[in-house]
């Protein structure tokens, strides 16, 4: 006896689940992953209260232009949004970090940091790492910072 066709909505059910698992592979083939490490010296540009503004160069897997507004309010908690621009693309981040000695005139931190997009190329990233380094509070209010995560574009 030969094999009978499904019924008409078991052959829906099937085409739809074989272009659903078709469109995951082509999206998942089309993204592309690489490992970021970054640092570089941000100098001081501004402030208004709690926050400071600080920019700079980036050298690194991603080398650019960083503009980080940071948050920093006497608690060993701070916050920072940054953005780096590269050669036709930009992306951005934001990071929760915890500074070692508040009281220091210069503090280090450390701290999660998530990619949240960009332009260009990054315009859909997304990707999550660390945030480390130095916030240079009581002479320039500058950063000292590095940064080690992957993105996903």
């Amino acid at each position: 006896m030969p094999d009978r066709p499904g019924t008409i909505g078991e052959v829906c059910i099937a085409a739809a689940m074989f272009a659903t698992v078709a469109l995951l592979a082509a999206g998942n083939a089309c993204a592309a992953s690489m490992r970021i490490r970054d640092e570089g010296y941000l100098g001081f540009r501004n402030s208004s209260g709690s926050l400071v503004v600080d920019e700079g160069r980036l050298a690194g897997t991603l080398p650019g232009r960083a503009r980080v507004q940071f948050t920093y309010d006497g608690s060993p908690t701070v916050k920072a949004t940054f953005t780096i621009v590269g050669s036709g693309w930009e992306l951005r981040g934001a990071a929760t970090c915890r500074l070692s000695h508040p009281n220091s005139s210069a503090p280090s931190f450390r701290g999660a940091l998530t990619l949240t997009g960009g332009s260009g190329r990054y315009a859909h990233a997304r990707g999550s790492g660390e945030l480390f380094g130095v916030f240079y509070r009581a002479t320039s209010y500058g950063l000292k910072i590095q940064a080690v995560g992957n993105v996903r574009y």
